[in-house]
């Protein structure tokens, strides 16, 4: 099991919108109609590498279903860009030099089949100065070898050799671990609830939904109404609660990014 701390609250965030899928043909549609649009992205996809990092978050769940999400990262403007740490970058050639972080739009995720969940959060006022701390990170391998992580996470991804579930053994979702040290930086604690150095999409899903009594008493206690720390916020869509293998229809995609176009007879459920 990984190491977690259980939240003392007993309902869960009301600032925590789920919204319907039925005003949301795209994920792009979906994002353009809300009015929170900076923050954390967290995506849920569905080709074989996403159920594999979603079935090994299980673990942090009470009912050890899979997570909803696979990846996650920074919003950089309002059109949907953001700062992410993919397993599989489009160029492996830029990994070393930008410690696997690369620039990605939402217009590459838009297809709901391919990527059928979808979230905006926030846990700061200042969402810039994470941001700022984000750019950095990509300059400074010093602070967190992300490509380290990446790799390991393939070994997993592809079932290489022996390798294991990383998480337990505290080896983040390479995404995750950017995100939430680019927070830490500008001084936001992003998942409490984890007892080791195991950052995923779920613990931070976690936080921001249990969590919120923790976020409240720190910003009372850091500054009030001036404290850069906020309770969570955020609104999500969620089409596939349980995690689904969609098998890809002719050849797969040349961007490593987009799981192909999907084919038109259904789903295959993954047995877990």
């Amino acid at each position: 099991m990984i190491p977690t701390r259980e939240s003392p609250a007993t309902d869960s965030n009301i600032l925590l919108t789920k919204t319907d899928a039925g005003a949301a043909p795209s994920n792009l549609a979906w994002f353009r109609a809300g009015r929170r649009r900076r923050g954390i992205v967290l995506l849920g996809g569905t080709s074989l590498a996403d159920f594999r990092l979603r079935f090994a978050q299980s673990g942090l769940r009470d009912d050890l279903s899979p997570s909803y999400w696979s990846l996650c990262g920074l919003l950089v403007d309002t059109e949907g860009k953001f700062l992410s740490v993919p397993l599989q970058p489009a160029d492996v050639s830029t990994v070393a030099r930008d410690n696997a972080v690369q620039e990605c739009s939402l217009t590459d995720f838009d297809d709901p089949e391919g990527w059928p969940n979808i979230a905006v959060l926030s846990f700061t006022r200042e969402p810039e100065a994470v941001v700022r701390q984000a750019r950095l990170l990509g300059r400074r391998r010093s602070i967190i070898d992300l490509p380290e992580l990446v790799l390991a996470w393939l070994g997993y991804a592809w079932a290489v050799g022996a390798a294991g579930n990383p998480l337990q053994a505290g080896h983040g979702i390479p995404s995750a671990a950017y995100v939430e040290a680019a927070h830490a930086l500008a001084g936001v604690e992003l998942t409490p609830g984890l007892s080791s150095a195991s950052s995923c999409p779920e613990a931070i899903w976690q936080a921001v939904k249990w969590w919120h009594d923790y976020y409240r008493e720190t910003a009372e206690v850091t500054g009030g109404p001036k404290s850069q720390t906020i309770v969570p916020r955020g609104r999500y869509l969620v089409r596939q609660r349980s995690a689904q293998l969609s098998p890809p229809d002719g050849p797969p995609s040349t961007d490593p990014r987009r799981p192909g176009r999907r084919a038109k007879r259904g789903t295959t459920r993954a047995r877990t």
